[in-house]
């Protein structure tokens, strides 16, 4: 075979191992903790939506929030919500990208709550 063929699929196949590395990203709610946003999503005056599927990406709506990420008004008809907040808004597209990267969904195994392991977060 000649050697200009070998030098392609040399570079062919590092691109798509490439393509397939994790580029780090710092989460906005949760303390940088993914499993958490993953599994709970984020907390108090930001817990505008919560994880339904994270391998899919998808969420439940919170009352009374916006059912679609949305930080402006929020109408359907004459019922208006609450936008989400900047920090739940930001989540949600990080919960999306990053949580469906996992292989499956983990269960947590360590002492006392995920949440609260080491700390309350």
């Amino acid at each position: 075979m000649k050697p200009w063929i070998w030098t392609i699929l040399l570079l062919l196949g590092a691109q798509t191992a490439y393509a397939d590395t994790a580029i780090s990203e710092t989460l906005v709610c949760r303390d940088n903790d993914p499993f958490v946003l993953c599994t709970q999503g984020c907390k108090d005056d930001d817990y505008n939506w919560k994880p339904k599927n994270s391998m899919q990406g998808t969420y439940t709506p919170v009352m009374p929030y916006c059912p679609w990420p949305s930080t402006g008004e929020c109408c359907i008809g004459y019922v208006c919500f609450e936008p989400w907040t900047q920090t739940a808004f930001t989540a949600y597209f990080q919960y999306a990208r990053i949580c469906r990267k996992a292989h499956k969904e983990g269960k947590w195994v360590g002492e006392g709550k995920p949440e609260e392991t080491p700390y309350d977060h």
